[in-house]
């Protein structure tokens, strides 16, 4: 099975790095020089021309921005052969993951929406792979999941969108539980004891604690560098997703108070510069993620 992958950035080159370890065929697009460079070492066969590449695929997995470049690209493939499947396995929005299958389907092209976490340790450890769409497509490329995914780190979530839609919950809930140990972590550093120690009191979280998780691990790494934050900025980016999430629980008379606050105090950091709480879910971002930390004047 031959799977090519358009878009050779952290995630996307992780997921074809797993897939060249256990031998599988992968083609690549992907117009950075530097991800190319990258793909070459793993003997990853390189393509400048999307419908060269599609012509010679089983499997097109995308790894690319949400948005208007997701159809774009699958409008450049050209004409695909029969058999063809698509794998969106970025964060986009599950209605228009919805409609993208619908269309696809009326040309026999099978679209499957999977959403993907992991993060940068995705390629050591696996990833979690959230799988909606047509369900023999799914069953198809159940050999590339099982490699791609941690042992027992998939499964088919059910028809088209539904994929993302958990995917879009799922960062829902990363939200929240990053400002719940932000500001958790913001009262031990600000509140009546000044000098307590957030690596020993971490680590001691980590071993019986209910409320021990990866995250926590991270964190604890993080105050074993540094407890001060002295000069991070709080601001804290985002996506799309937790909006989408409130929006959608709001439509479903849902109430998501925990997450809404999330994406609120967010705002709130990128028009103040936050605060040690802010910082600190910044940092962790980045730990997971990979995502860009302000530190004075340079990005980590």
């Amino acid at each position: 099975m031959r799977c090519a992958i358009i878009g050779l950035g952290k995630m996307g080159a992780a997921i074809a790095a797993r897939l060249r370890k256990e031998k599988y065929c992968v083609l690549g697009y992907d117009p950075s020089l530097h991800a190319q460079e990258a793909m070459e070492k793993l003997e990853v066969q390189l393509y400048t021309n999307l419908p060269a590449l599609a012509q010679e695929a089983d499997v097109i997995w995308l790894m690319i921005p949400a948005g208007p470049l997701i159809d774009q690209t699958i409008a450049a493939l050209g004409t695909l052969r029969p058999g063809v499947i698509i794998v969106d396995g970025g964060n986009s929005n599950f209605n228009d993951s919805r409609k993208r299958a619908a269309a696809l389907a009326q040309k026999k092209i099978p679209f499957l929406d999977c959403g993907t976490s992991g993060g940068v340790h995705g390629q050591e450890h696996g990833f979690c792979l959230m799988v909606g769409g047509d369900y023999h497509a799914y069953q198809a490329i159940e050999p590339l999941l099982k490699v791609i995914a941690m042992k027992d780190g998939y499964g088919y979530m059910g028809p088209s969108g539904a994929g993302h839609y958990v995917k879009m919950v799922h960062n829902g809930i990363e939200y929240g539980l990053l400002q719940a140990y932000a500001e958790g972590f913001d009262l031990l550093r600000n509140g009546d004891y000044k000098d307590l120690d957030l690596e020993k009191i971490s680590r001691v979280w980590l071993h019986g604690a209910v409320i021990r998780s990866w995250l926590l691990e991270l964190a604890h790494d993080i105050f074993k560098e540094d407890q001060m934050f002295g000069s991070v900025s709080g601001a804290i980016q985002e996506g799309g997703t937790g909006a989408w999430t409130v929006e959608n629980a709001h439509k479903n008379k849902v109430l998501v108070p925990v997450i809404a606050t999330s994406l609120e105090v967010r705002e709130w950091s990128r028009k103040t510069g936050g605060n040690f709480a802010t910082k600190l879910i910044a940092l962790l971002r980045h730990a997971f993620g990979g995502h860009a930390v302000v530190r004075k004047n340079e990005n980590i």
